[in-house]
């Protein structure tokens, strides 16, 4: 994230870099943090993005070979440190498939500038 850019500008503008593909975002699945446990490493903060594709051409970048998957081989390319992150998608397709879900949490972050 660069000083001065929410969090919304940061999703759109890694994504493009790392994949060559615009996005439109719609809203927060979920949120993650890590507290550093020494001097020398960062703390992190997650927010993962339920976006579609409306744009560009998939490419690789200095980041790695964007690719699309299977989501039911997700499970077996995932790392056991980050199954919970898999679950809690998992969990938030099916509530978003009946409708479940917050759709203007994107939007309003953005105008409060959070």
């Amino acid at each position: 994230m660069r000083w001065r850019e929410h969090p919304t500008q940061t999703a759109l503008r890694e994504f493009k870099e790392e994949t060559g593909l615009q996005i439109k975002l719609h809203h927060v699945v979920a949120c993650y943090s890590n507290t550093s446990k020494g001097f020398g490493s960062m703390s992190t903060l997650m927010l993962v993005f339920c976006a579609e594709v409306n744009g560009g051409d998939m490419r690789s970048s200095v980041e790695g070979h964007p690719f699309w998957i299977e989501e039911s081989d997700l499970l077996e390319m995932v790392d056991f440190d980050y199954e919970y992150m898999l679950d809690d998608y998992r969990e938030h397709r099916k509530q978003h498939d009946k409708g479940e879900f917050c759709g203007a949490i994107v939007r309003e972050m953005a105008e409060k500038n959070l």
